[in-house]
């Protein structure tokens, strides 16, 4: 790890040797099978839940979990919901939207990894636009299910855009073919994307484009909102809260071990998927660690944990923007019941 990420990363005094030691005998356990329903394909960010699977702590806790690849971070608690997984790792803007729609069906949060927005809308570097309220009368490109696209709302309610003054166009191409396709174009000014993404993305290949970029970060402009969390069904909640506290201490001597080690976190992903280019993916992974796990809360609550007060305007905020029918309450989208210790916990990993 460079020694400036190295400086980034707090840890509480112990907390490696005491995840270790606290491991109980994967010989007095039986056996409890998941599965879980990921956020993307096998990708950089991801390495905290892959070397829990590759270094036996989920093992260690009795714990065996199938994962299934997703389809984008919005698509994960739907997903979740409609297709019956026991555990799932994608947007809680989404879950909100899920738990508003059903109430007594939608997953829960219980272990927030992106505790900042990971959502940009990157701009062309030469091109003339330099705040939200610039975005007025341009073009913006994104999937139809991203998250930056999907909470958009939110960032126009917020930084006082009119948002029925900005044109989106849905496109079904790549990241990096949607920002090229942005910096060839005088009609299309915006991309919708996670910053880690665009940047993984413009990376590709050995021709690096980054430097073409400017953004507009959520994390920067509508602070309050929250990203990617680990999610359980609630059956699983209902009938095996042992088990989900057994996971959530797997997952966090995962990211411990990733924030540690990110090579070998790296390493766990080209297992899974060989074809990925390496440097892009710990470029991923390190802009995942600095922006979207990097927010102020984490020195004070530790990754994994939300701040109840932000949370609560999160769900406000979003339920307003989308106009859902019901707002939900705190505990429909997240319970700290089953987090470690703060002193076993990713204290933060900001500057």
């Amino acid at each position: 790890m460079e020694p400036a990420m190295k400086r980034r990363v707090l840890l509480a005094t112990g907390v490696i040797g005491a995840a270790m030691i606290a491991a109980p005998a994967l010989a007095q356990k039986r056996t409890k099978r998941f599965r879980m329903v990921l956020n993307t394909s096998f990708s950089g960010p991801q390495s905290f839940l892959l070397l829990a699977q590759d270094r036996g702590y989920l093992a260690e806790e009795g714990i065996e979990i199938e994962f299934t690849q997703g389809g984008g971070a919005y698509t994960a608690a739907p997903r979740m919901f409609a297709a019956d997984f026991d555990f799932g790792y994608g947007d809680i803007n989404s879950l909100i939207e899920v738990a508003a729609e059903h109430p007594q069906k939608a997953p829960v949060g219980i272990f927030a990894l992106f505790n900042a927005s990971p959502s940009t809308i990157a701009l062309n570097a030469a091109g003339p636009i330099r705040s939200p309220k610039d975005l007025e009368g341009k073009t913006l490109l994104g999937h139809s299910s991203d998250v930056a696209l999907k909470t958009f709302p939110a960032f126009c309610k917020v930084n006082g855009v009119d948002a029925s003054k900005v044109t989106i166009r849905t496109f079904g191409g790549g990241m990096r073919a949607q920002v090229e396709t942005m910096l060839g174009s005088e009609n299309v000014h915006g991309v919708f994307g996670y910053v880690s993404t665009i940047a993984s993305a413009m990376a590709e290949g050995g021709k690096d484009l980054n430097n073409r970029l400017r953004h507009l970060r959520f994390s920067e402009h509508v602070p309050d909102l929250y990203g990617s969390t680990l999610m359980v069904s609630r059956k699983v909640l209902k009938e095996n809260r042992e088990a989900i506290a057994s996971v959530v201490r797997a997952f966090n001597r995962g990211l411990v071990a990733a924030v540690q080690t990110p090579e070998a976190g790296i390493d766990a992903v080209m297992r899974r998927a060989p074809w990925n280019d390496r440097p892009a993916e710990m470029l991923r992974l390190k802009t995942t660690y600095e922006i979207e796990m990097a927010h102020p809360d984490g020195k004070r609550i530790g990754i994994g944990a939300i701040d109840p007060a932000r949370m609560t305007r999160a769900i406000a905020l979003i339920t307003e923007t989308n106009r859902l029918k019901r707002r939900p309450a705190l505990d429909e989208i997240f319970m700290p019941d089953f987090l470690p210790p703060l002193a076993e916990r990713v204290h933060s990993i900001s500057s």
